[in-house]
């Protein structure tokens, strides 16, 4: 007698707003349930790639169909073959040795089930050093091979027979059979079985610590006397199985059965379409949905179409990769799947440790948040909308993880946002050892390679600036690789009074001041007698000019930490124009500017020339172009331009070099637009000294040129 159940959700089903079903492929209008079962079980077909003159069995398939592990004899004894579905068709069944060598030849091998993300394979042996006469054992993918069998151990395998494992695709419930002891409550089926084991379903859930809970049996009427080949399919609740019970079509049949949100099981129903006369078991759902594949007459492999009313649901495979982001090598991660809505934990699984292949298996119409996590890596999160999917779809998608923090540094100067080279020191916060110690180059950027799981200290120094510490936790969830920090380095400045007075009476003299700073792009403009904040350790060259008929005056000092703030050569107070004094306080620059007066003389500073030569070296332009700017700024001005030389060499010849450098200036202010006729080149050789020829230092100050004004 048929399940009444059954054949009434199907009516039902086929009854809905009173059309008649149309198979898609076929002309004709299936009328009945019965042409209904009929059309669709005469889909069922072998599948001579996998099937050969000896027995196959118990086929499962990975959740992208492209894998099938079956159990098979075709050796000779019962082994684990592997085939892959290439361009529509399964390829030739390869064996999986490392598992079959593993034992000897008389063990028994068999009830294969492969994980939905194909990363691990379950099977029952009866290895040597087992619990019971069979147990259940697993192997992890290891590239295109798989590890040594693992023997699940207690509280799963016992003294008597465990075998045909089936995990759900969240890896938290396996699914399995045992041996029934006790008569058989149905009497016709008992002496039809005599002398012939008969199983019950178990399901042993996983605990929180990674062990297994003590097996449950499940309740009737999933068990009733000979059940076998449990599968759980990728929606984690339904379950389809074999059993040998009172109203079947003969020999064992399919039958599902359904986990209700509350816990319960189900009314299981047969899967009239498959259902035989003959022995029916072992199926295993394609990807799509679509096809079911099982063993017919326990020993060929058939497929057969699902009809599209019972086919129970369809899912989103996402699969793809989880790889170390340095160095490309596959790691074994924690992925954690949840409802995006309610936060609700939906699966936690593991790929695989080898090469970072991942597979999860999500239902269409729901949204979904995936998490993949590993101790001491960053963390990946992901967000799938499957809210308006309705098919079966593959999305590919590869995770790379890393194990240290970029932290990128850009250090810079605080006042002129320069970019600048400083000294970088890491160490863990606490700690005296330095971890890490190098400098960056003078782009200011710099990456540090900081492993996770630490709270860094990070100085910077820099000479005359002030050090930066900060520091980076990287102990928690780390969800991106890449932490950028700008870090302003403030330069230590010391306060100089520049004074601009009269060279004759010492009267103060309105003024411009301009301020460069030789070490960098920076440049002050300030008027005279004021103060300015100048950078310790750098070099300036300081101008002074006033538009109330005075020269200009220039000279070059360096700003130092201590207490002085000194020229570049000391030489030059003797000059006049220029003194330094830092008694208390603030450091005083006074600068003296020369009246534009007839027969004054204007000392012109670091005019050079090679050595021996009338060529001009290129740190004098900066001071002849203040030359330039003070002849047009009084168009009347005309001036003798008066080279001296020390006492190196005859004195006939250091007239004529005097000459020539006198000449060599006039050149250049004739190239800068300046009339002819308003200065005379004169060289005066060694005539007129400054200061005695007796020190090198001395012969410097006396190889000078100077303005002499003749006229205004």
């Amino acid at each position: 007698m048929k399940n009444f159940l059954w054949t009434f959700f199907l009516i039902m089903s086929f009854a809905v707003n009173a059309q008649f079903a149309v198979v898609e492929g076929t002309t004709d209008t299936l009328r009945t349930y019965g042409d209904t079962i009929r059309y669709y079980r005469s889909t069922a077909k072998a599948i001579p790639e996998l099937n050969s003159p000896k027995v196959e069995y118990a086929p499962s398939i990975s959740a992208d169909g492209r894998t099938m592990i079956l159990e098979s004899n075709r050796r000779g004894r019962y082994e684990l073959f592997d085939s892959r579905l290439v361009n529509g068709k399964w390829t030739e069944p390869t064996p999986i040795d490392a598992i079959n060598n593993f034992g000897d030849s008389t063990d028994l091998i068999g009830g294969p089930s492969i994980t939905f993300d194909g990363n691990t394979l379950f099977f029952f042996a009866s290895f040597t050093g087992g619990l019971g006469s069979e147990d259940i054992y697993y192997s992890v993918r290891d590239g295109e091979s798989w590890t040594d069998p693992v023997n699940l151990g207690e509280p799963i395998n016992s003294r008597g027979y465990e075998g045909f494992p089936s995990i759900s695709a969240d890896g938290k419930t396996l699914y399995f059979v045992r041996q029934k002891m006790g008569e058989l409550q149905d009497k016709d089926l008992a002496k039809m079985w005599e002398n012939k084991a008969c199983f019950s379903i178990y399901m042993a859930r996983k605990q929180s610590d990674g062990t297994w809970g003590i097996p449950e049996k499940l309740p009737y009427p999933i068990n009733q006397d000979c059940e076998k080949a449990p599968r759980i399919m990728a929606d984690n609740k339904t379950l389809i199985f074999a059993s040998n019970r009172l109203g079947g079509q003969g020999d064992f049949d399919l039958y599902q059965t359904q986990l209700t949100e509350i816990g319960d099981w189900k009314s299981p129903v047969a899967l009239e379409f498959v259902n035989t006369d003959k022995a029916d078991q072992f199926s295993s759902i394609s990807a799509q949905g679509d096809l079911l594949y099982y063993v017919y007459d326990a020993s060929e492999i058939y497929s057969v179409e699902i009809p599209p009313q019972l086919r129970q649901f369809s899912n989103v495979v996402i699969q793809g990769y989880i790889t170390d982001g340095n160095s490309n090598d596959g790691i074994a991660a924690d992925i954690v799947v949840s409802d995006a809505f309610t936060s609700g934990e939906i699966m936690s699984i593991s790929n695989n440790p080898n090469d970072g292949r991942y597979t999860v298996v999500l239902a269409v119409g729901g949204n979904y948040n995936i998490e993949i996590k590993k101790d001491g890596y960053t963390s990946k999160s992901l967000f799938f909308d499957l809210s308006n999917e309705k098919e079966y779809k593959e999305i590919e998608q590869d995770i790379q993880l890393y194990n240290v923090a970029n932290l990128n540094l850009n250090i810079y100067d605080g006042d002129l946002f320069e970019p600048i080279a400083a000294s970088i020191k890491v160490k863990e916060s606490g700690g005296t050892t330095f971890l890490q110690q190098l400098e960056n180059n003078a782009t200011g950027r710099i990456t540090l390679n900081l492993p996770l799981g630490k709270v860094y200290e990070i100085i910077v120094d820099k000479e005359h600036f002030d050090s930066k510490v900060f520091t980076l936790d990287v102990t928690g969830l780390v969800v991106y690789p890449e932490f950028i920090r700008d870090v302003e380095m403030l330069p230590h400045k010391r306060d100089l009074q520049i004074n601009v007075e009269d060279l004759v009476n010492n009267g103060k003299v309105r003024s411009r001041v301009r301020i460069r700073n030789r070490n960098r792009d920076e440049v002050i403009e300030v008027s005279g007698n004021e103060t300015v904040a100048l950078r310790v350790g750098d070099r300036y060259e300081i101008e002074a000019t006033s538009d109330q008929g005075y020269a200009f005056n220039s000279t070059v000092i360096d700003v130092q930490a201590e207490e002085t703030i000194i020229t570049s050569a000391d030489a030059t107070n003797q000059m006049g124009g220029v003194s330094v004094s830092a008694d208390s306080g603030t450091p005083n620059l006074d600068m003296k500017l020369q009246p534009l007066l007839i027969g004054a003389n204007l000392t012109l500073k670091e005019i050079l020339f090679e050595s021996n030569s009338d060529q001009l070296n290129e740190i004098s332009f900066a001071e002849l172009q203040r030359v330039v700017g003070l002849l047009k700024q009084n168009e009347s001005l005309k001036v003798e331009i008066a080279a001296h030389t020390d006492d190196v060499g005859s004195a006939a010849y250091n007239v004529a070099l005097s000459n020539r450098r006198a000449e060599s200036v006039e050149k250049f202010l004739i190239e800068q637009k300046i009339p002819a006729n308003r200065f005379t080149a004169k060289g005066y050789g060694e005539s007129q000294p400054i200061v005695p020829n007796d020190t090198e230092e001395n012969k410097a100050l006396n190889r000078r040129v100077v303005l002499k004004i003749l006229d205004i």
